[in-house]
C-alpha cells in the first residue's frame, strides 16, 4: 500500500470514528468515499492546535478510547507558543514512530532498541509529566512508566543550584543510563558543569530534541560526542511523537515512513514567495488521536543535498517555529536558524539572546567565556544589523533567563 493510500485509509478511519472529523468534513461537504490522489488535498481541510484543544478529549478520540485506557500514553507541549496542549496516543503506535525515526542514525538505534535500554532525560521541566525542578524530589519520584529518569533541574535553567547539579551528575553516575535524550541547551550546561568539576560526561548516545539545537550547544556536545557517530538532533513534537532525524552524514531526515508529512506555505505567505515550508503532518496509524494535515507550526527549508546513508526520507533543514521568525515584510522572513547561523559557535562565546525591542531595534546579549576580548563581537553585530536592516546593540551580561515554558529561546520577537 502506498503513502496515499495509506493516508486516505485514515481519513476514512478518522471520519468514521472521531466525531470532530465527522463534523469538519461533514461542514465542508467531503465524503472520504470520493477521495483520491487527484482530489484529496485541494478537499480534505487542515486542521490546527486549537482544534485539538477545543475538541479535547471527547471531540478528538477515536472510539473505543478514553483518557485513562490503559494503552494510551499522555503527552503534553511545553507551551512555548502559547497554552500546553494535552495529547494521547497508543504507546506502541508512538514507539513505532520513534523507530522508525531512529533508524537515521544506526547507533542511536541500536541504543534506543537495546532491551531493557535506561534514557536519562534532561530538560526544561515542562517537557516532563514529573516534578523535577523540585529540590526534594527522589530519582523514584521522576522516573516515567518506561523507566526513563528525568534528570532534576530548575525552570529556569541558569539558576539551577550546585547542590542540584551535583545531584544530577551522581543520578547518572548511579543509574548508568545507555542513552541521553536531552534538550540541547541543557545538555550543553551540564557540559559546562562537568567541566568546571574536571569530570567528563559518559561516552554514551545523545539525541537532542525539545528545541532545535543551537551552533552553541552542539559545540559543547561535540566536545564529548561526535555527530557523526554518538550525536543525532532529534525533531519530535508532542502531539506526533518523532518527526526527524539527523543522521551520521549530517542531514536531517524526514519519518516519511510513520507519516504523510506534506510542506506547505507558512500562514500568511503566499505559495511560492518564501523557501520557507511549514510541516503539516497526518498520522496514518489508525491510533487513539488521529490528525489529519495538522498545521505544526514548525519550518522547515528543502535541502537538495543527496545523502549516501540508507535512510530514504526527505533531507531537510528546521529553520525554527514560526512564532519565532522575525518578519521584516510580507515576504522577507528570517528565520531563527538563519540567525543562529550568524552567531556562530565563537570559542569565546558561551550563550546568547537576540531580543527585537522593536521594528527598529534589537538587543543581542551574550555570555562570554574568559577568552573573550572586547570588540570579537563586531563581525557578528555587523552581519545582523545588515541582515535585519535594523539597529543592533551588544551587551555582555551574566545570566539570561529561560522563557515562562522552561525552554530557553535564542530569539525572542517583540510582541
Amino acid at each position: 500500500m502506498d503513502m496515499i493510500d495509506r493516508f486516505i485509509k485514515e481519513v476514512e478511519y478518522a471520519y468514521e470514528n472521531v466525531p470532530f472529523y465527522k463534523k469538519k468534513l461533514d461542514e465542508k461537504g467531503v465524503s472520504p468515499l470520493t477521495l483520491d490522489a487527484s482530489n484529496l488535498l485541494q478537499e480534505l481541510p487542515f486542521t490546527n492546535k486549537k482544534d485539538y484543544r477545543v475538541n479535547f478529549p471527547l471531540g478528538v478520540l477515536a472510539k473505543g478510547f478514553s483518557i485513562n485506557h490503559p494503552m494510551l500514553t499522555k503527552s503534553q507541549s511545553s507551551g512555548t507558543s502559547g497554552e500546553r496542549l494535552v495529547t494521547f496516543e497508543i504507546g506502541m503506535n508512538l514507539l513505532q514512530r520513534a523507530v522508525e525515526c531512529a533508524r537515521a542514525h544506526p547507533v542511536i538505534f541500536e541504543a534506543f532498541t537495546k532491551p531493557g535500554r535506561k534514557i536519562c532525560r534532561y530538560a526544561a521541566p515542562n517537557c516532563s509529566d514529573v516534578e523535577c525542578a523540585n529540590p526534594n524530589s527522589t530519582m523514584e519520584d521522576r522516573r516515567l512508566a518506561d523507566g526513563t529518569l528525568v534528570l532534576p533541574v530548575y525552570h529556569d535553567l541558569l539558576t539551577t543550584t550546585k547542590e542540584m547539579i551535583d545531584r544530577t551528575i551522581e543520578e547518572i553516575e548511579v543509574y548508568k543510563p545507555d542513552l541521553f535524550y536531552v534538550d540541547p541547551t541543557h545538555f550543553a550546561f551540564l557540559i559546562r558543569q562537568y567541566e568546571n568539576r574536571k569530570l567528563t560526561p559518559p561516552a554514551i548516545p545523545v539525541v537532542t530534541s525539545y528545541s532545535a539545537a543551537s551552533a552553541i550547544s552542539r559545540k559543547y556536545i561535540s566536545r564529548y560526542y561526535p555527530e557523526s557517530t554518538l550525536f543525532s538532533e532529534l525533531f519530535s513534537s508532542s502531539e506526533m511523537g518523532w518527526l526527524a532525524m539527523r543522521c551520521p552524514e549530517g542531514h536531517i531526515h524526514l519519518n516519511d515512513e510513520s507519516f504523510f508529512i506534506e510542506l506547505i506555505a507558512p500562514t500568511g505567505i503566499a505559495e511560492g514567495a518564501s523557501h520557507f515550508y511549514e510541516l503539516c503532518v497526518s498520522s496514518i496509524d489508525q491510533g487513539a488521536l488521529p490528525h489529519l494535515r495538522y498545521r505544526s507550526g514548525d519550518i522547515v527549508s528543502v535541502s537538495e543535498t543527496q545523502c549516501s546513508c540508507a535512510h530514504g526520507g526527505r533531507i531537510v533543514q528546521i529553520e525554527g517555529r514560526e512564532s519565532h521568525f522575525l518578519k521584516r515584510s510580507n515576504e522577507g522572513l528570517i528565520s531563527p536558524a538563519n540567525i543562529d547561523r550568524i552567531v556562530g559557535a565563537p570559542e569565546w562565546m558561551q550563550l546568547y539572546r537576540l531580543e527585537q525591542m522593536n521594528e527598529d531595534r534589537f538587543v543581542l546579549q551574550m555570555i562570554v567565556e574568559e577568552k573573550y576580548h572586547a570588540g570579537n563581537e563586531q563581525d557578528i553585530v555587523r552581519e545582523l544589523a545588515a541582515l535585519l536592516e535594523a539597529d543592533v546593540q551588544f551587551e555582555v551580561v551574566d545570566y539570561i533567563p529561560s522563557d515562562r515554558s522552561g525552554k530557553f529561546q535564542y530569539i525572542k520577537r517583540s510582541p
